[in-house]
């Protein structure tokens, strides 16, 4: 079964992989046209076309088993372009479909009590430039010479390319067609999305385009989206997507030259992937970490002939650092952590401490037997998701990782602290931190 699984700007497709057959505006000007035309996708649902072409700005690519499957129109960049239109600042991909339902028909409601010029304009700024800009196509309509030819001419573009797309020079006929024309945008959108998704462009990709270039630019892209996804679940389904493509029998030995001089080829790709294995690969339970249970002191010796400073002290100094080693004690202890467990192994000098907001604060033990401990560099922050995979890490690693936030022992560093464990992450985090105790194996100390 075939599913969506990423947005490509048109342009950049055009740009970076068409096959050189008819220059780059003709392949942009053929694609809009196939969503025009009357028996395609706007026009057999909505019984007008656009007149403007922003509307098709994306195109959606699909997969199954085998890896690329179909190239269709996007109806989420559809959706997108309508909330835009109608001047909604929210992003229908935050929202739920009842939501979107709402929102859409409060600003219909908007719509069709704007008849004034000033009222359409400050509500719904892009349509009132439809307006101007379909007023400026029809004098260029109307500066044709009027001959046997050119008038048959003129009076079609009229008719196909200016009143089929709800437009009008006069006022409040347009505003009347506008109504009209977004009422079944809203309306009837549930039956463009079936529309678009039983439309193919395969065959127009495959005549101007070429395919191993698309193929390598998709996959490319896939590996964009895995640097900013949280959920590892998604990580991995596109990582699988990557591998697909890999496997399959594209021309590899091809490049791609993009924006700032880049180049992508095999190489990168599989360097890209590499280091994304390296950070989500499979780690089964926690066992570099010890749940410590409630109620016991943290300060306990664990090891002290392997942490004992070969610096002797004076009496001053050992008194200081003692203090200090109590105080940030006291003070990650009474932040109220739900859990606190030690690291094991390449961990072994660490204690993790989890708070019910899905935060977790990354530590140096305070060893008694040996009072530097009570002055770490810095306290490291990650997300409850994060931590499995994050602290699987070697510790150079963990440290320069972007999901990892380095908090250094400076004069507000606990002012810092208070505020990431007070913060509200939602009830997701709360189950994320849950889970993470969960996974910690517990021992008695």
């Amino acid at each position: 079964m075939e599913k969506a699984t990423i947005n490509i700007n048109a342009k950049q497709l055009i740009k970076y992989c068409s096959n050189g057959t008819i220059p780059s505006e003709d392949i942009l000007y053929k694609l809009r046209m196939i969503n025009r035309r009357a028996e395609s996708n706007i026009h057999s649902v909505f019984g007008y076309r656009k007149f403007n072409d922003d509307f098709v700005d994306k195109v959606t690519v699909y997969s199954d088993d085998n890896g690329i499957s179909t190239i269709k129109f996007s109806y989420d960049d559809f959706l997108l372009k309508l909330f835009r239109y109608l001047n909604i600042n929210d992003k229908p991909n935050n929202m739920t479909d009842e939501e979107i339902e709402k929102v859409l028909n409060e600003r219909l409601v908007v719509l069709n009590s704007s008849n004034i010029k000033d009222n359409l304009r400050t509500e719904f700024p892009l349509i009132y430039s439809d307006y101007h800009s379909g007023l400026s196509y029809l004098k260029e309509v109307q500066r044709m010479r009027v001959n046997t030819i050119e008038d048959k001419r003129r009076k079609e573009m009229q008719e196909k390319h200016y009143y089929r797309c709800a437009l009008h020079p006069t006022y409040y006929k347009f505003v009347d067609r506008q109504k009209d024309l977004y009422g079944r945008f809203v309306n009837r959108r549930e039956d463009y999305k079936e529309a678009v998704k039983k439309s193919s462009l395969n065959n127009f990709f495959k005549k101007y385009f070429d395919m191993d270039k698309v193929a390598m630019y998709i996959t490319n892209s896939y590996l964009n989206i895995c640097e900013y996804l949280e959920d590892e679940d998604q990580i991995r389904y596109y990582m699988s997507l990557v591998e697909k493509y890999l496997k399959s029998d594209y021309d590899k030995s091809i490049e791609i030259e993009v924006e700032n001089n880049r180049v992508i080829n095999l190489d990168v790709i599989q360097e890209r992937l590499s280091a994304i294995r390296k950070q989500y690969a499979p780690v089964i339970g926690l066992v570099n970490w010890e749940l410590i249970p409630a109620g016991k002191d943290t300060t306990i010796n664990r090891g002290a002939s392997k942490y004992r400073s070969r610096v002797d002290l004076t009496e001053e100094e050992l008194i200081n650092l003692r203090n200090k080693g109590q105080k940030k004690e006291d003070f990650y202890n009474n932040s109220n952590p739900c859990a606190k467990a030690y690291g094991a192994l390449k961990y072994g000098c660490y204690i993790a401490y989890i708070y019910k907001n899905g935060e977790v604060l990354l530590d140096t033990v305070y060893d008694e037997n040996n009072p530097r401990t009570a002055v770490g560099n810095a306290t490291y922050n990650i997300k409850a998701r994060d931590f499995q995979l994050i602290s699987g890490l070697d510790k150079s690693e963990l440290k320069n990782n972007p999901k990892v936030v380095k908090l250094n022992h400076s004069k507000f560093w606990e002012d810092r602290v208070s505020e990431i464990v007070k913060r509200d992450n939602g009830e997701k985090s709360k189950e994320e931190a849950i889970q993470l105790v969960k996974k910690i194996k517990r021992v008695d100390i």
